[in-house]
């Protein structure tokens, strides 16, 4: 692949400073509404999100990132630990949206005409924080964003921290298939809000991977068939005791809905 294209093309897909965004704009708490408790069986939607990095993955030894996700990992339920955390994961990544910024950055153009690009730089950038298996930043459809399993992190964060509008929020920009299990968590969240049509929106980009995304889907669903196939999908993705109780909750409400003429 040509050097000079690919650091355009992550040139052109950066945006600056788009998290801080979310987070000064998504200054409300998120509150679970009566229906919510019916949908998930009594289960906190916090603990149905998926993508959050296992103790092997390679994000977990990232220096910079370690000590997060020991600090997320015994937040567990404690509000103003989780938005520690996620200030925290804030704080590391805003400096490598300035050094992208910097990494990117063209001399003035001199009587109109633009100076050759080079590229170490942002290579050297590309190459550290992007590319490597344990990168914070992937590129996103027009900006860099949080590799998914840091995402995923954030969201669990501001979920458990009673700020349900940053990980709706950050859920909904992320781009891609790899961003699918936090698009499917953004969507439950919406559905917890009383929000429908809005997690409507985020169907088509759900995919069927894993359980809440079927399992969403499947709460989404207006035609009985594919309802149906949605759920058992999900069915077969269990591998939690929240999941299996949400799952069941589901099964029971789905039943009634087939006994009701």
């Amino acid at each position: 692949m040509d050097d000079e294209m690919t650091t355009r093309e992550a040139m052109m897909r950066w945006n600056r400073g788009w998290l801080f965004t979310l987070v000064w704009c998504a200054i409300a708490f998120g509150h679970a509404s009566p229906a919510a408790a019916e949908v998930l069986g009594g289960v906190s939607a916090c603990a149905l999100i998926e993508g959050v990095p296992g103790a092997s993955h390679p994000l977990r030894v990232q220096p910079t990132l370690k000590p997060l996700f020991a600090s997320l990992d015994l937040a567990a339920g404690d509000r103003q630990k989780n938005l520690r955390v996620l200030e925290r994961i804030e704080r590391l990544l805003g400096p490598l949206y300035d050094d992208a910024e910097k990494a990117f950055a063209r001399p003035p153009q001199k009587d109109g005409v633009a100076p050759a690009f080079k590229p170490q730089a942002a290579r050297a950038f590309l190459e550290r924080w992007v590319f490597a298996a344990n990168a914070p930043l992937r590129i996103g459809r027009d900006r860099f964003e949080p590799a998914a399993g840091l995402a995923s992190a954030m969201m669990l964060a501001a979920c458990r921290g009673e700020r349900r509008p940053i990980a709706i929020n950050l859920g909904r920009r992320l781009s891609g298939p790899q961003a699918m299990a936090q698009r499917a968590f953004a969507a439950l969240l919406l559905l917890e809000a009383d929000r429908r049509d809005e997690a409507l929106e985020l169907v088509p980009e759900l995919g069927d991977e894993g359980f809440l995304a079927p399992f969403v889907a499947a709460e989404l669903a207006s035609d009985a068939a594919e309802r149906e196939r949605l759920h058992a999908l999900a069915g077969r993705h269990v591998q939690t005791p929240d999941q299996e109780t949400a799952w069941r909750t589901q099964t029971r409400r789905f039943d009634v809905k087939k006994a009701t003429p």
